[in-house]
């Protein structure tokens, strides 16, 4: 069976991957082990426990290396190392395998006798077979790929970075240099009034912002002491909780332990009136036998002593009377002998121990011969657990349980069978000692005892969970090999592997093909198959998520299910600690408007912190063709800013997937012409990683009614008394509404007005005035005036009719 798992751990199908270096050596001494070469089991268990001090295979490399030194004559280092490996893991089962020989062997090293050094030990040479050469090989190609993709992703990362880093930096010095001009441009055109109005908000806007802050820390505060009060609370009640719980653990124990304690005692009564009614019958058969006797003794030769010898054949003995009553002389003696009863027996039982699998039934052969005076039955007892079902059969009848032998004549012997399990939870090479009894049915008092000693043979599985990427970042991909050994003695058939996974971590690849999906966070391999001495490795490729946050452990527990033996045993594999990532995500309503000279517009900035760790953000605005913008947080989500939502230079601390709602107010000058446009851009940067940062940009298109008027007619000469017209058109060549727009003409008291076009015109004292409500884009008004000039006039006066045109946008602004 060894040789066979040395080979089958050497040519493993494509479908699994090398070996991890540890598990390889450690399997390659065990397997030396089993094949008896103790040399090269003593280097390799050596190599496994220098190489790798803090493998999760050092108690196996302990144990195995103890037994090898022992197999190969040195008591000194055996004794020395089972005693390490007990110190290092005192709740180890394997304690209870150890040989009696070593057991003694530890016990006289603690008293510090000095022991058999033994032969040394030449350290072991590399692996020499083609697979083991074809596995380093395999082995050190993938480690130098790995390496080369990760320095190469990690330049060329350093690259990108390095370029965001210099356009970001040549973008800020562009915006900061454009918004420096704006600034001492539109500072230069502002009157003494205006700076002075505005250093008074300036200061108004500061002491809203301290009043705000120092509520906001006194909320925190207030938040923060909640937040202890209730952890406190739900400490104390999960204190109570798990002490209530250890009470009623204890108090059941207790009952379980007095039931347990009564069942035993009701047995030992039972038994104890059965022994005494057992004895009771015995005494009154012994009585009847001696009052019997005494009668044929008494009164040899009359029909009551021939009554006696009758009961007493029935009773199982043969008394001979005399045939006729002799004749007595004065010197003549009678001296009378009986035989009694005597039990006697042998029980012959293979005292050796033997290997035996486990879970599998068991037949071990006895013989009871019985060395008595008389027909006999002989009880058997077994003073072996419940969970072995131990039991007695005949060999001529194996499938029928008996308590108790058939009568048996003096000389004949019963051959028969006890048959029992070892039960599926022993350990590989336990041994198991427990007594077999067999007493006399005549003689209570004759008994003899057997110990029956077995050693268990059984599957032994470990598994070993590594990953090489133990500070990963969210989105990267971490691939973990997993090596199970069967270090037993016997195949482990129909194993299943359960995997317990993080829920920050998902499956991808092609290696996760042979799992299924048992839950959300759990898959399953079954039907696994692992000989003795075979080191099987799987591969496993997760990825964790990009919502995975900083600072959490991530562990994978492997559980090893045999379904046959129905047991079980779980692993955990090394740790690896998710890496901090910061990002963050801008989105804009709107990235371009049409906005109104002199109009202040508010844009409003949606900012997610997309990192996995807590962080603020700084705040950086820029803008061409505005006065300026501000910024400021939207904390009841409607866009108007309250006087509790201060302008701020920085926005969070935000947890990860936290979001908040900007508002950036944009001011335009009011002097801007129709048409033209604007830009305006705000930018946030993480505060753990400059590098790391968001932009809006914002356009904006500038929109206001421009209102033209044209005169159709030209200058005339005029006698008195005659009459002129003239035509007015307005047009709106703006690209915005106009609102109240009024026309008026004036004229001198040499003309006299005769008629005005359209007729809802106010006419008073040498004046006339039209009103539109509002004038839309490209929209156009035609006037018509007609004047008369007044008698008397001189010739040569010059007359002037003048027109003037007013009207507003939107904003209430007057052109």
């Amino acid at each position: 069976m060894a040789t066979l798992a040395i080979i089958s751990s050497m040519f493993l199908t494509s479908a699994y991957a090398q070996e991890t270096e540890d598990s390889q050596i450690f399997i390659s001494g065990f397997n030396a082990y089993q094949l008896k070469d103790y040399p090269t089991s003593i280097a390799r268990m050596n190599e496994v426990l220098q190489k790798y001090p803090d493998t999760s295979l050092r108690d196996m490399a302990l144990f195995w290396l103890s037994r090898a030194y022992f197999k190969n004559g040195n008591e000194q280092d055996a004794a020395r190392l089972m005693v390490q490996f007990s110190k290092e893991f005192p709740d180890n089962a394997l304690r209870e395998t150890v040989e009696e020989e070593l057991s003694a062997l530890i016990a006289r090293y603690e008293k510090g006798e000095k022991l058999a050094a033994g032969p040394s030990v030449a350290p072991a040479k590399p692996l020499t077979t083609k697979a083991a050469e074809e596995t380093a090989e395999k082995v050190e190609q993938e480690k130098l790929a790995t390496l080369k993709a990760d320095q190469e992703q990690a330049a060329a990362e350093a690259m990108r970075i390095a370029a965001i880093k210099k356009k970001q930096e040549r973008t800020a010095a562009q915006k900061a240099e454009a918004f420096r001009s704006a600034t001492e441009r539109e500072e230069q055109e502002k009157v003494a009034a205006t700076r002075k109005e505005a250093e008074r908000l300036t200061a108004l806007r500061k002491e809203e912002e301290r009043k705000n802050l120092e509520a906001a820390r006194l909320s925190a505060l207030k938040q923060e002491e909640q937040r202890k009060s209730a952890e406190k609370a739900a400490l104390e009640a999960e204190a109570a909780r798990q002490a209530e719980a250890a009470r009623l653990a204890a108090a059941r124990q207790e009952q379980e332990k007095q039931a347990a304690v009564e069942a035993e005692k009701q047995r030992q009564d039972r038994a104890r009136e059965e022994e005494k009614t057992r004895a009771a019958k015995m005494a009154l058969r012994e009585k009847a036998i001696t009052q019997f006797k005494s009668v044929i003794e008494k009164y040899p030769y009359t029909t009551y002593a021939a009554a006696a010898a009758a009961k007493l054949k029935e009773l199982g003995i043969t008394v001979a009377l005399p045939a006729e009553k002799p004749v007595q002389s004065e010197n003549a003696q009678v001296l009378r002998l009986e035989v009694t009863r005597f039990a006697a027996f042998e029980l012959n039982l293979s005292a050796k121990s033997k290997t035996y699998e486990v879970a599998k039934k068991i037949q071990i052969p006895f013989e009871i011969i019985n060395r008595g005076n008389g027909n006999d039955s002989f009880v058997l007892e077994s003073g072996f657990p419940a969970e072995f079902g131990a039991s007695f059969t005949a060999v001529g009848a194996p499938d029928k349980k008996i308590s108790q032998t058939q009568s048996l004549a003096p000389g004949q012997a019963f051959n028969g069978l006890l048959d029992l399990t070892i039960p599926p939870g022993s350990m590989d090479g336990l041994k198991i000692a427990h007594p077999v009894k067999a007493a006399s049915l005549s003689m209570t008092d004759a008994t003899q005892t057997r110990v029956v000693v077995l050693v268990a043979a059984a599957p032994m599985l470990r598994a070993v969970l590594k990953t090489e990427k133990t500070a990963p970042l969210p989105g990267e991909k971490l691939l973990y090999k997993i090596a199970v050994l069967n270090v037993g003695s016997t195949t482990a058939d129909d194993v299943s592997l359960r995997l317990n996974i993080p829920h920050q971590l998902q499956l991808v690849g092609d290696e996760s093909k042979g799992f299924r999906q048992e839950t959300k966070e759990t898959v399953v391999l079954d039907g696994l198959q692992i000989k003795s001495g075979e080191n099987r490795e799987i591969r496993l490729t997760l990825q964790l998520k990009p919502d995975a946050l900083a600072g959490q452990e991530l562990l994978i527990r492997a559980e090893l299910q045999n379904k046959t033996l129905k047991t079980s045993a779980a692993f955990v594999s090394n740790t690896s600690l998710i890496q901090p990532q910061h990002n963050i995500v801008l989105k804009a309503a709107t990235e371009q408007r049409t906005v109104i000279p002199g109009q202040k517009v508010q844009i409003p900035l949606t900012l997610t912190n997309t990192g996995n760790i807590r962080d603020k953000f700084a705040i950086v605005t820029a803008g061409k063709g505005i006065i300026g913008s501000t910024v400021f947080q939207d904390l009841n989500r409607d866009s108007i800013r309250q006087t509790n939502e201060p302008y701020v230079s920085e926005v969070g601390p935000l947890e990860p997937g936290e979001e908040v709602l900007i508002i950036m107010e944009i001011a335009t000058p009011a002097t801007a012409s129709d048409g033209t446009g604007a830009d305006s851009s705000i930018v946030f940067t993480s505060e753990g990683d400059r590098t790391r940062s968001a932009t809006a940009a914002i356009k904006l298109a500038y929109s206001r009614p421009v209102l033209t008027m044209t005169l159709s007619g030209k200058d005339v000469q005029l006698k008195p008394g005659e009459i002129a017209s003239f035509d007015l058109a307005i047009i709106n060549r703006g690209s915005n509404l106009a609102r109240v727009v009024e026309l008026s003409s004036s004229w001198p008291e040499q003309l006299e007005l005769v008629g005005a076009e359209p007729a809802n015109s106010a006419v008073a004292s040498g004046k006339v005035l039209w009103n539109f409500i509002e004038l839309g884009a490209g929209e156009k008004r035609t006037i018509r005036v007609s004047f008369r000039v007044r008698a008397g006039i001189g010739v040569g006066t010059n007359i002037q009719v003048k027109n003037i045109l007013k009207y507003e946008d939107q904003l209430g602004n007057r052109y």
